[in-house]
C-alpha cells in the first residue's frame, strides 16, 4: 500500500512539479486543519497551477479511484474542506489556480481563476474604481466563496456571491476532468441550465470550481457610520425600517451586537475602544454609503447625523456615536476573536426572517438561560438579513451531552417554530451533517443524492453532505 501511494505521488509530481505536490508533515499541516476545528490527515496535498492542470489532476484522481477533498483558503467553519482523520483523502488545493484575473470595466465584471483571493480581486478592481463588495472577516479564495455562497456584512445592499455571480466554469468527476459552464460574463442569458446557479452553495460536492465571472460595483465615494445604543432588539427592527425608508438603497450595513459582545471587545481588545460609558443592552452598527463624491449635493454624514438627532429627541435611542467608518468597523470585526478569548465557546449560525428576528432572539435567549443559566450570551450578526451568530460562553466543565441537547433545542426552535435556517452562512459539512439529515426533507435529500451520484458516482469528491 505504501509503495502504491509512492507511485501515485510520483505520477502527480511528474506533471505538477515539486511545488504542486506536498508530502512532508510540516508542509501538509496547514492544509489539514480548518479555521475553527481540528482537521484530519491527508495522503498528500496536490496544488495544480492552472485550469488545465486542475482538470488533469481531477481526471487522474478519478482514474486512480482516489478520494479527495477540494480546498481553497480553508477559512470555512464546518470542516467541509479539510481531510478526514482516517488519512485516506488527498487534498486538492486550488490556491495556485491563478491563471486568469481580468477586469472588464465597461461590463463592470471580473473574470477570475478559483485560486485568487477576495483581496486580490479588489486590488485590481480598485484601479478601475470598482469593488467586489463582499465584506468578510476572512480572505477566502474565489472558488471557495462560490462553493459556499459567501454572504457577509453588506448583503443587505449587494447580496451574496449568488447575486453577484455571472458565470462559472468547473471541472467534473464524471466525465472525469471535463469542464462545464463558461466565464463569458453575460448579464442576460436565458438559454437553459445555469451551471453558476447549480454549483453555487453546494460546497464543491458536484464539481471543482476553476474560474468565474463576477459582477463588480462602483467604489463608494462617501459613507457614514454610526454605533447606536438601544434598550432592546425590538427597537432595532423599527429603526431598520425607518432607516431604509429614509436612505433607501444607500443602506449598506445594519449589524446587531449584544451588550455582552461589546463587553468582550472592551475586555480583550485594548486597542479597539468601545465608545460607550455604559454598555447598552443591545447596539446596532449602521452604514450608509454612496458612489456620489462629497461636495456634489449629497452629504451622507450630515444626513445620518440629522436622522439620529430626530430619533434621539423622540427618545428612540439611548445613545449614538458617529465616527470614522474604520474605527466602528474595527469593533464589529473584533467580536469573534474577543468572544473566543472569554472561555469555552458554543456557537450557532442561524437565520430567520427579519420580521421575526427580535421574537426569535428573545425565545433563543430564554432557551439558553433555562438550560444553562451560567452561559454568557454574546450574540451578534447581520440583523439586516436576519442572520444571528448566537455565541455562548459556557463553563469549561459543562458536559457534552448538555451541549448537544441545547443544540437540538435551539435548532428545532429556529427551523420548526420560526421557519429559519440552522446554517445561515457556514453551509453543511461534517460538523453539522446530522442536522442536514434532521431538517432536510427526504425528497430533497433523495434528489440531491441522485444529482451527486450522476456527477460523482463514486462519491469521491469532498465532505459536503449531498
Amino acid at each position: 500500500m505504501i509503495d502504491e501511494a509512492v507511485r501515485q505521488i510520483e505520477t502527480f509530481r511528474c506533471r505538477l512539479g515539486d511545488p504542486g505536490v506536498l508530502t512532508g508533515a510540516a508542509d501538509k499541516e496547514p492544509y489539514e486543519r480548518s479555521a475553527r476545528h481540528a482537521g484530519g490527515s491527508a495522503v498528500a496535498v496536490l496544488r495544480p497551477g492552472s485550469e488545465a492542470e486542475l482538470a488533469w489532476t481531477v481526471k487522474t484522481l478519478s482514474e486512480l479511484q482516489l478520494p479527495l477533498v477540494v480546498q481553497g483558503a480553508a477559512t470555512g467553519l464546518v470542516g467541509a474542506a479539510t481531510p478526514t482523520p482516517d488519512g485516506r483523502q488527498w487534498v486538492l488545493s486550488t490556491q495556485r489556480v491563478r491563471d486568469v484575473l481580468e477586469v472588464d470595466p465597461v461590463n463592470r465584471c471580473v473574470r477570475v481563476s478559483a485560486g485568487f483571493r477576495l483581496s486580490d480581486v479588489n486590488r485590481v478592481a480598485a484601479a478601475h474604481g470598482l469593488v467586489l463588495p463582499i465584506d468578510l472577516g476572512a480572505d477566502p479564495t474565489i472558488g471557495g466563496m462560490i462553493a459556499t455562497n459567501t454572504g457577509g456584512a453588506r448583503l443587505i445592499r449587494y447580496g451574496g456571491i449568488r447575486e453577484n455571480l455571472m458565470d462559472v466554469r468547473a471541472v467534473l468527476m464524471h466525465p472525469a476532468g471535463e469542464c462545464v459552464g463558461s466565464a463569458k460574463g453575460l448579464r442576460k442569458d436565458n438559454t437553459g441550465l445555469s451551471w453558476a446557479q447549480l454549483l453555487c452553495g453546494t460546497f464543491g460536492a458536484l464539481g471543482v470550481i476553476s474560474r468565474a465571472t463576477l459582477k463588480l460595483h462602483p467604489v463608494q465615494q462617501q459613507s457614514a457610520t454610526a454605533l447606536i445604543a438601544l434598550s432592546d432588539v425590538h427597537a432595532a427592527i423599527g429603526l431598520m425600517c425607518e432607516l431604509e425608508r429614509e436612505f433607501g438603497e444607500m443602506v449598506s450595513a445594519f449589524e446587531g451586537i449584544s451588550g455582552a459582545a461589546l463587553e468582550a471587545v472592551a475586555l480583550h481588545q485594548r486597542n479597539v475602544p468601545v465608545p460607550f460609558a455604559t454598555m447598552p443592552a443591545y447596539a446596532i452598527l449602521v452604514e450608509v454609503s454612496s458612489a456620489i463624491p462629497p461636495g456634489q449635493g449629497l452629504d451622507l454624514e450630515a444626513m445620518l447625523m440629522n436622522w439620529l438627532e430626530k430619533r434621539m429627541v423622540a427618545g428612540e435611542l439611548a445613545d449614538a456615536i458617529v465616527d470614522k467608518p474604520a474605527q466602528l468597523w474595527r469593533i464589529r470585526h473584533s467580536i469573534s476573536e474577543s468572544v473566543q478569548a472569554c472561555g469555552r465557546l458554543v456557537a450557532f449560525d442561524l437565520a430567520v426572517s427579519r420580521s421575526r428576528f427580535a421574537e426569535f432572539r428573545e425565545a433563543a435567549v430564554h432557551v439558553v438561560q433555562d438550560m444553562i443559566p451560567s452561559a454568557r450570551i454574546c450574540d451578534f450578526g447581520h440583523l439586516g438579513d436576519g442572520g444571528i451568530h448566537l455565541n455562548l460562553v459556557v463553563p469549561s466543565d459543562l458536559d457534552t451531552a448538555t451541549i448537544e441537547v441545547l443544540r437540538d433545542t435551539v435548532y428545532d426552535l429556529a427551523v420548526f417554530q420560526f421557519e429559519g435556517s440552522y446554517s445561515a452562512e457556514h453551509g453543511v459539512g461534517p460538523y453539522n451533517a446530522s442536522y442536514y439529515e434532521r431538517f432536510t426533507s427526504p425528497l430533497t435529500r433523495e434528489l440531491a443524492h441522485s444529482l451527486k451520484m450522476f456527477l460523482d458516482p463514486r462519491r469521491a469528491l469532498g465532505n459536503a453532505q449531498l
